[in-house]
């Protein structure tokens, strides 16, 4: 039987086929909603999820706001339909908002403290009006015993968080393994870390 080791989070929503064990070697860890945030709350018309681990921290109702996501996984996690980008990364929701009038829009994005800058740089290049939150930070989770990666056959990396864990751990990405990214921009740190 094919053994995969799961790395990220939450394997809920992962497809696989073989016995698969979850390892979660990262973990997130949320803030404190800021003042700044709850003043402006109000006055937000769209609140971007860029992950379900922001959804799982964002303390506030979403009613009467329209809420964008970033893929189909993140928008299943939600209380409410969303609108979801086209692809699963923030070149997809650029897509996305690019398809939107947002002359009057004032975006409320909680993201993650390591998010890349990319949405932002379109943000203001555009000059969309958004209200930035580091709603968590994602950390090493050191587990009690380490697998023993000669168990498995297969490794699933969830994000670029994942792969600085592992190389944490572990040291480097082991030869003989089928490695599985999830997403391009996990892809992308795996391939410079081989």
């Amino acid at each position: 039987m094919h053994r995969i080791l799961y790395l990220g989070i939450d394997p809920s929503r992962y497809v696989y086929d073989g016995l698969l064990t979850h390892c979660p070697i990262i973990q997130t860890i949320p803030a404190v909603l800021d003042e700044e945030t709850k003043r402006m709350w109000p006055l937000i018309t769209h609140v971007l999820f860029t992950s379900r681990s922001a959804v799982t921290h964002w303390p506030l109702p979403l009613a009467e706001k329209v809420v964008l996501s970033i893929g189909h996984s993140t928008s299943a996690s939600l209380p409410s339909p969303s609108l979801i980008a086209p692809s699963a990364t923030q070149e997809g929701v650029i897509a996305l908002l690019e398809k939107m009038d947002l002359l009057n829009a004032f975006i409320l994005w909680p993201r993650s403290s390591r998010s890349r800058s990319l949405l932002l740089e379109y943000f203001a290049e555009q000059k969309i009006h958004v209200h930035v939150f580091d709603l968590y930070t994602t950390c090493l989770r050191r587990p009690e015993v380490l697998p023993d990666l000669s168990l498995f056959d297969e490794i699933v990396f969830t994000s670029p968080s994942t792969v600085e864990a592992f190389l944490e751990l572990y040291g480097s990405i082991p030869a003989g393994k089928k490695i599985t990214p999830i997403g391009p921009v996990t892809a992308k740190t795996l391939q410079i870390n081989i």
